[in-house]
């Protein structure tokens, strides 16, 4: 590869990689109801290829983390943005919601197959605490996609219909295959790729206590995330009836907190470690779904009141999420890329199930949707809780070892 004459920060060309997942999710969340309309359907079944996407998703990392261990990041990355920009285009003329679910499921797996290697090659140039700090800064650049999306994908419903804007997600993966050909260097070399089967990884990092469980807690606390980013229509739309044009505020308020919490934990990874600030981001979730189920169970559940509870429930993933992914990736560097894919398979599949609990629950009340958010966070605590105890075993057991070799 030719060096170009200058070169994008790393952080931003992860940022546009990784944009691809929140890009294809809320930008057409506002378009939702005129999807049911336009598919012979109702909304409350056009969400669900929300869940197909995530399971699509997952479905493309678990292949593409491995693969790209024995092959090399980028030509897994240029994979996926072909197959995720073929089903965009397909999707412009789907006319069922069963091709709905289905070509959505091919656009998650190109879209997983490629955004899997984000998080491998921060890993791959980083080490300790800097892993979490790149990925802080990656995440409060790429938070911009949902702040943006709905709002995108409202405006297009203004001038347009509904199919514009898989167009839109087309066009965008064809630029990104122009700019990473152009920028985006290999960062792991033939001399670090595993020769052994690529599932071996998985093996690997799954045999490792603390960081199984730090998956398990991450997990957890997205889960919460996809339950929200999945019943929001609902919510706003019918529940609080705000139209299609409030929508895209209420929504991009969740992720200006992301950002926000984000760009906080830049500065306070300069004093306290990513495990303190892991634990404190998880107690605001679970603190805040508490709340918002307690409201929902009673005459007080009003949008002024719910919507700062969300923002701290949604927002909190900004101390959660790359302090996680830091702390479990310094344990993995051969086989970066297959803890990448685990931590994101594991991630997407609960996101999918929740959203799938709520939708089987839901009563067409709140108190479902905040009945499954309580659910994640409360595991997401207990995870963090038995993932503490490990690492306060394992270090005891090196301190004994240290001790046994003086």
């Amino acid at each position: 590869m030719t060096t170009p004459a200058f070169r994008l920060p790393l952080p931003l060309l992860l940022a546009m990689l990784t944009a691809i997942g929140p890009l294809s999710i809320d930008m057409y969340l506002p378009a939702m109801a005129a999807m049911a309309g336009s598919l012979s359907s109702d909304i409350h079944h056009v969400e669900l290829s929300v869940s197909t996407f995530l399971l699509g998703f997952a479905l493309g990392q678990i292949t593409g983390g491995p693969l790209s261990d024995r092959v090399g990041r980028r030509p897994v990355i240029f994979l996926g943005l072909t197959l995720f920009g073929i089903a965009s285009v397909a999707l412009t003329h789907v006319s069922s919601l069963d091709g709905l679910l289905l070509l959505r499921g091919l656009q998650a797996i190109g879209g997983g197959l490629a955004v899997v290697n984000s998080t491998a090659i921060v890993r791959d140039h980083f080490d300790g605490t800097d892993i979490a700090r790149v990925l802080s800064m990656v995440a409060m650049i790429m938070m911009a996609a949902p702040l943006a999306a709905p709002l995108l994908g409202s405006l297009v419903l203004t001038f347009s219909d509904w199919r514009s804007i898989f167009g839109i997600l087309s066009t965008y993966a064809a630029i990104l295959i122009g700019i990473l050909v152009w920028q985006l260097p290999e960062s792991h070399p033939p001399h670090r790729r595993i020769k052994r089967s690529p599932w071996a990884g998985y093996a690997t990092v799954l045999k490792h206590r603390v960081a199984r469980r730090y998956i398990l807690m991450l997990a957890s606390a997205y889960s919460g995330m996809f339950v929200f980013i999945t019943a929001s229509p609902y919510l706003y739309l019918e529940h609080f009836e705000q139209n299609e044009q409030t929508f895209p505020w209420l929504f991009g308020a969740n992720v200006i907190v992301i950002m926000l919490m984000n760009r906080l934990n830049i500065f306070w990874l300069r004093h306290w470690s990513p495990q303190r600030l892991l634990t404190a981001g998880i107690l605001l979730q679970f603190a805040s779904a508490l709340a918002l189920l307690l409201l929902a169970l009673s005459p007080y559940f009003k949008l002024p009141v719910v919507l700062p509870l969300l923002m701290i429930y949604v927002g909190s993933l900004g101390l959660i999420t790359a302090n996680t992914m830091g702390t479990v990736m310094q344990y993995f560097r051969e086989v970066a890329g297959s803890a990448t894919a685990l931590m994101g398979v594991i991630q997407f599949s609960g996101g999918a199930l929740a959203g799938l609990l709520w939708g089987k629950l839901h009563d067409h009340t709140p108190v479902p949707m905040m009945e499954v958010s309580l659910l994640t966070a409360s595991l997401a605590l207990v995870f963090l809780l038995f993932a503490r105890k490990a690492s306060q075993s394992e270090a005891s057991q090196s301190g004994i070892h240290a001790s046994a070799t003086d």
